[in-house]
């Protein structure tokens, strides 16, 4: 969920000009509605499939899941843009490059958090939850520990306050081991580091599976899933491909190989999809114990339209779609949009279910659960970016600041 306002990518293999990309943050606005809506369908359906025809569209939402997978590779390629437009190189310190990514996915996290503690406290919203593993009415310091120190991933099983917190954690920690990724792409070439990339991701994957006692014991787990290590090295690979060569010649060789790589694994994806679909809870946990498989595959095919979005012509029709003003407006609040829907989302249900609506208008609950949780959740995200993400209300001190600091220096 990194911001692409500041990616300026240029390469001496394409222009040397600098490039601005928006399709990623229309792509990253589609992804959090993706969720957003699986969501709502959650709680209106449950993990029920639907079989007519005119709703059979609506499946596509019990896969909300793989929006995460787009995040994480978009993660990767929009972070490593400027480095692989530097030579393949930080054009900060570890350190900076860290308190950087602190500042941008801190403040609105733990605002999050806390905000919800605060109206939990006053609104029984564990009560309003489409589960009992929601958030409860009292907390133990170990969740509170655990959401506050961003340690979800570790410990999973304590990940009650708000659903979506845990890929953050998951990213907030894979942020940490980039500037070792990068170091291994500049210092042994693209394809090692991709292999190691992967290595280690299934590597952590069977530790996950088979932990020692201690671990098993006290219930810890490594960066919970730790295949996310390689969603994350894909999207930096996508990036090397189209701008990390010295030659509009290697470009195209090597995005034609990866194009084709791309069309296996596609192939592949939906062969997955149709073994493992999701027709009730039941197949739904068949998908879920399945997730590293389907979701590593459907992280190549991201990672190559990725790399095709950004090679091919402003013109085309799928990047013009994916650069319309409302969703690149979107995608630059959706990081904000994927924190704080689940509980408005949560409100929202909870008053439909006052209405004590017949079991047969479940259709009507979707719908006015979509309509009204969307609005007001795009509206709450907007504002709440704005205080928190970009933080505008610092720009006026900020500039002032800088003034009387010229002028003290003129002076």
């Amino acid at each position: 969920m990194t911001s692409t306002k500041s990616i300026i990518p240029e390469s001496p293999a394409i222009s040397v000009n600098r490039i601005h990309l928006p399709f990623l943050d229309g792509m990253r606005a589609l992804a959090a509605l993706w969720v957003m809506l699986g969501h709502s369908h959650l709680f209106a359906y449950g993990w029920l499939n639907h079989t007519n025809s005119l709703m059979k569209p609506l499946n596509v939402l019990l896969y909300l899941h793989l929006a995460v997978v787009v995040f994480l590779v978009l993660s990767g390629f929009c972070l490593a843009l400027p480095v692989v437009q530097n030579g393949i190189s930080l054009r900060v310190s570890s350190r900076e490059f860290l308190q950087s990514r602190a500042l941008r996915i801190l403040p609105p996290y733990l605002a999050t958090l806390i905000l919800i503690l605060i109206v939990n406290y006053f609104f029984p919203i564990a009560t309003w939850a489409r589960n009992a593993s929601g958030l409860t009415p009292t907390i133990s310091w170990q969740v509170l520990a655990v959401n506050f120190s961003l340690m979800q991933d570790f410990f999973p099983q304590l990940n009650t306050i708000n659903g979506p917190f845990w890929s953050i954690a998951t990213e907030w920690h894979l942020y940490m081991l980039f500037p070792v990724l990068i170091l291994i792409l500049r210092r042994f070439g693209a394809s090692t580091f991709l292999i190691l990339a992967t290595i280690v991701a299934w590597g952590l994957t069977w530790f996950a599976e088979h932990p020692p006692v201690f671990f098993h014991e006290n219930q810890i787990s490594i960066l919970h899933p730790p295949y996310f290590i390689f969603l994350f090295a894909m999207g930096i690979f996508a990036a090397w491909v189209v701008y990390g060569q010295q030659s509009q010649y290697k470009v195209q060789k090597r995005g034609l190989i990866f194009s084709v790589v791309g069309g296996l694994f596609f192939v592949y994806f939906l062969y997955l999809l149709q073994k493992f679909s999701i027709f009730d809870a039941k197949s739904a946990g068949a998908f879920f114990d399945r997730t590293k498989v389907i979701d590593t595959s459907f992280a190549v095919v991201v990672a190559v339209c990725l790399a095709g979005l950004a090679r091919t012509s402003t013109r085309n029709w799928l990047r013009r779609f994916l650069e319309q003003k409302l969703l690149t407006g979107m995608g630059k609040f959706s990081y904000s949009l994927y924190l704080v829907h689940i509980p408005i989302f949560a409100t929202v249900h909870h008053y439909i279910e006052e209405m004590h609506l017949p079991t047969n208008l479940q259709h009507l609950h979707f719908i006015l659960l979509s309509v009204a949780g969307t609005i007001l959740s795009l509206g709450f995200a907007w504002g709440f970016a704005r205080i928190f993400e970009t933080r505008l209300w610092l720009r006026p001190m900020v500039w002032s600041s800088a003034l009387r600091g010229k002028s003290l220096t003129q002076g």
